[in-house]
């Protein structure tokens, strides 16, 4: 029963941390998806302007919302498609962290595939998120740190402040 207990043990402590790994990893990604869809909701709802110090209250939100002491980026774009040119064109950009750049309408073609048909001059706001997350045990496999991107698209919902540009981005 002793080489038994000495065999076993090992394995199970092994499959609780990464039962646990797995868990807090799937919460992560979770808790990062709540965040952008959050953020993409309210830029949505927004009446008044948006502007510098809204974007960064957003990323205020985003880092509380996430909880973790991880870095965290964003960036929010708001693109029009353009039916006779076939494309998007990026309205204004803003972004927070070190893992963005400024959106341009030369990158903006990268992202066709993932932002659904739009009608001619419709807009969409897009909510791009990254958590650097770094798992709590090493489990034998895989990578212990990586990136977790989220990537939300959302219409406004009729108001038209959010169209003008933020100063200060």
């Amino acid at each position: 029963m002793s080489i038994e207990a000495i065999m076993v043990f090992p394995l199970l402590f092994w499959s609780m941390w990464t039962s646990y790994t797995y868990f807090d990893g799937y919460r992560q990604s979770a808790r990062n998806l709540k965040a952008a869809y959050a953020i993409a909701d309210i830029l949505s709802r927004e009446k008044n302007e948006v502007n510098a110090q809204y974007i960064t209250t957003m990323y205020d939100l985003q880092k509380f919302m996430i909880a973790d002491r991880s870095a965290v980026s964003m960036r929010v774009s708001f693109v029009r498609w353009d039916q006779p040119d076939e494309r998007h064109y990026v309205l204004w950009s803003c972004e927070r962290g070190e893992n963005y750049e400024e959106l341009t309408d030369a990158t903006v073609l990268d992202y066709k595939d993932r932002i659904p048909v739009m009608a001619d001059n419709a807009t969409m706001i897009l909510v791009e998120t990254t958590d650097h997350y770094t798992r709590p045990f090493k489990i034998g496999f895989g990578d212990n740190e990586f990136s977790i991107e989220k990537f939300i698209f959302t219409q406004p919902r009729g108001y038209h402040q959010i169209a003008e540009a933020p100063t200060g981005c």
